[in-house]
């Protein structure tokens, strides 16, 4: 028992440490280092997954998933998929026909392992160049923990858009640890509220729950029109 308590900690430890890496990446802007740091930490990133407390976001986003129900052969695009642990929770629902797009192309071999994906995609979601995905692709996109520096904030929120169905939904999370980084003075809302506004989404649902230990996140569900 010790020992295995031993073992959770000193996974702990190094799971913050690589955390740390990556949101200074992030932070700085340096998509190099970031792609450096998922290139290092890809074939050991499974390995913390089910340490307590750091389940808890993939596990939002599947749920909110189900929660829209968007029938089960729903085609779903994971945005930042990485390794494939938000996809994983999605297929316990009993959804299947899920494609994973990531920046880190280590990552997504490992999901590839898994046999987790239809299809894999190496590529971003930055509002700076849209991606070879047609148009109306998908009935639902989510995308967990990759609202934050460096990866995507509302300039996806065009892309994301364009390849989801009309009828389809996007679902994302914000932590609040990111939100005043991203967001500031109220912008998430007054950007959402302009799609809304125009007529290309219906409307937007939001749910605050815990994300990773105490910390909390917002969870949006966007109904596209």
């Amino acid at each position: 028992m010790a020992e295995n308590e031993s073992n959770i900690e000193k996974l702990d430890q190094i799971q913050r440490a690589q955390r740390q890496n990556m949101n200074a990446c992030g932070e700085a802007g340096d998509k190099d280092g970031m792609l450096l740091h998922y290139a290092n930490v890809a074939d050991t990133y499974d390995t913390f997954k089910d340490l307590p407390g750091w389940e808890q976001g993939r596990k939002n986003v599947a749920l909110a998933l189900h929660s829209v129900k968007p029938g089960y052969n729903a085609r779903i695009l994971d945005c930042g998929a990485a390794t494939g642990q938000t996809a994983e929770e999605i297929i316990k629902l009993g959804y299947t026909n899920i494609d994973g797009l990531d920046m880190s192309m280590d990552m997504l071999r490992v999901a590839e392992r898994k046999g987790l994906f239809k299809n894999i995609i190496c590529d971003t979601i930055d509002g700076v160049h849209n991606t070879k995905i047609a148009d109306d692709s998908y009935d639902v996109v989510v995308c967990n923990g990759t609202f934050m520096p460096g990866q995507m904030d509302q300039t996806s929120f065009p892309e994301l858009t364009r390849i989801t169905k009309s009828g389809g939904f996007i679902i994302f999370s914000v932590s609040f640890k990111y939100e005043w980084k991203l967001f500031k003075n109220g912008q998430l809302d007054s950007e959402m509220q302009k799609y809304v506004s125009a007529g290309k989404w219906k409307k937007v649902e939001q749910e605050t729950l815990n994300y990773w230990e105490d910390e909390q996140a917002v969870y949006y569900t966007v109904y596209v029109a």
